[in-house]
């Protein structure tokens, strides 16, 4: 009997040990699933992948930018000593410190709105900086290889110079100046180096990397359309830049707060409080004075504005004829490649030649592609009311 209840109980504990077990596996096996399905953050996607695409650059840069914390900071900052004043001022019937609260009314209008300003402009001028660099790295990078290309062109033609030497065609002369223009290509390529490596110090500061970080970009092209705006459409950009422009708009809001100064001036006046008992002392004629300078500030800073747009969109039309002067030196030298391919095929002319005019072809396709990423940038600037003014920095 005593057996029997013991195998009972052996067979009790072994299935509640199997239930804990299965439990304690199962459990196991759910966390390893959902750490597994946990998605990756953007900065352990680039460790595993060593690849940067530039959306991943821009979140990264928006979350590192200082401007932008600092930015949310001052307006909260701003918000609680303005509200301070208004406690020490108070809504009394007092006519400076009615002046005051009126001020400060606008003041805080004024933080607000720039603070919610400031935050889009930043962001646009960060997306635009780092599209900057990513075409420098993409261009520079195909500069390095061209270099590359060209050292080994120019080591093969001082082969054949040792050659020529040996049997008395060529002179030592021309091997020595042979051999300083290679070690000249082979300079120029190691600043090509510095300066990639430059880009992508700027590019690790802006996206919070160490400096010395080294990895891949992915460039994106560049689709190439030339601009077809009308004088009437170049006013039309003129204007909405005028409009968007967080100076000139914040020189407008403060020659507002300026105006309630002269207005409430006037009004004390009428009232019969003398000017010591004025919430400002300074004479009324003195700050139209001021009033006057401010908004002849606010219209030389439009008119600056105005001819920053003109200028880009000047600008933007010399690279498209300077693109269409390049196109068609290209074409030429493509349709020389077509004839001297037949020629190597006949044995009419040496590689050399041929190797010459394909380092030509790849020189000029790249100066294109440098033009059509200058002609893209100043599009975007041009195109875009908060960037068009040129204060990018």
């Amino acid at each position: 009997m005593k057996y029997i209840i013991n195998s009972k109980s052996l067979i009790c504990t072994v299935m509640i040990f199997t239930i804990i077990s299965s439990s304690s596996l199962s459990y196991a096996a759910t966390k390893i699933i959902v750490e597994k399905e946990k998605p990756l953050t953007i900065e352990e996607i680039i460790k595993e992948t060593n690849v940067l695409t530039y959306e991943q650059a821009v979140e990264l840069a928006q979350k590192e930018s200082v401007n932008l914390k600092n930015n949310l900071i001052d307006a909260k900052s701003k918000e609680i000593v303005s509200g301070d004043k208004k406690e020490e001022f108070g809504y009394s019937l007092y006519n400076p410190a009615i002046l005051a609260s009126l001020q400060l009314d606008k003041k805080d209008q004024l933080d607000s709105d720039k603070a919610e300003r400031m935050d889009e402009y930043i962001k646009e001028g960060l997306a635009f900086t780092l599209k900057s660099i990513f075409y420098n790295i993409d261009t520079i990078s195909k500069d390095i290889e061209l270099q590359q290309d060209k050292v080994l062109n120019q080591q093969q033609k001082k082969k054949i110079i040792e050659i020529k030497l040996q049997y008395g065609m060529e002179s030592q002369t021309n091997l020595t100046l042979k051999q300083l223009e290679i070690e000249q290509l082979i300079k120029d390529k190691e600043k090509m180096a510095k300066d990639l490596q430059d880009q992508y110090f700027e590019l690790n500061k802006l996206i919070g990397f160490d400096q010395f970080r080294t990895y891949q970009i992915v460039a994106f092209p560049v689709n190439y359309q030339p601009i077809k705006d009308t004088p009437e459409d170049v006013e039309l950009k003129t204007s909405q830049t005028i409009d968007r422009d967080i100076s000139i708009w914040g020189k407008e809001q403060q020659l507002d707060i300026q105006r309630i100064g002269v207005d409430f001036y006037a009004l004390n006046f009428i009232d019969g409080f003398p000017s010591d008992k004025q919430s400002n002392p300074t004479p009324l004629e003195a700050q139209k004075l001021d009033i006057q300078v401010s908004a002849n500030q606010i219209q030389q800073a439009k008119k600056d504005a105005a001819d920053a747009v003109v200028t880009k969109y000047n600008n933007i039309k010399k690279l498209e004829a300077t693109r269409e002067s390049t196109e068609v030196r290209l074409n030429e030298l493509l349709e020389r490649k077509r004839t001297l391919e037949a020629a190597l095929k006949a044995g009419t002319v040496i590689q050399q030649d041929y190797n010459d005019l394909v380092l030509g072809i790849k020189e000029i396709s790249l100066g294109m592609e440098k033009i059509e990423s200058q002609h893209e940038l100043l599009k975007e600037m041009y195109n875009n009311p908060l960037l068009a003014a040129g204060n990018v920095q």
